[in-house]
């Protein structure tokens, strides 16, 4: 990572971390697919972080808009290694249990307008 040294360099970190936070940012308009990645103790061993980088990777690049955003439990324990919520903006949601990178990216395919 390079050295800030003026205040353009911090406006340029700034700049960059927005974006990649742009998501979480736009969390509450419901207007959007909302999904929500289980991140608790157990999800997080389980590889929820690695799901969760993967489906903001994956969104951006295919120009998917859907907020994605971390959440605790979201159902039992035993439905791991890692689950999903989806919620449309008409308010049904939908759990997905045992995502890995083949899963989420069909997921994410079923929210392509």
């Amino acid at each position: 990572m390079a050295q800030i040294k003026t205040l353009a360099d911090l406006q340029a970190v700034k700049q960059r971390v927005y974006a990649t936070m742009k998501t979480r940012v736009e969390a509450f308009d419901k207007s959007l697919p909302q999904i929500r990645i289980a991140m608790a103790t157990s999800g997080i061993a389980a590889g929820a972080k690695e799901i969760f980088d993967y489906m903001l990777n994956q969104t951006e690049k295919e120009n998917v808009n859907a907020v994605i955003t971390q959440t605790g439990v979201i159902a039992e324990g035993n439905l791991q290694p890692v689950v999903v919520e989806v919620i449309m903006p008409d308010g049904q949601s939908k759990i997905y249990e045992n995502v890995d990178k083949k899963s989420a990216d069909a997921i994410i395919n079923t929210l392509k307008a």
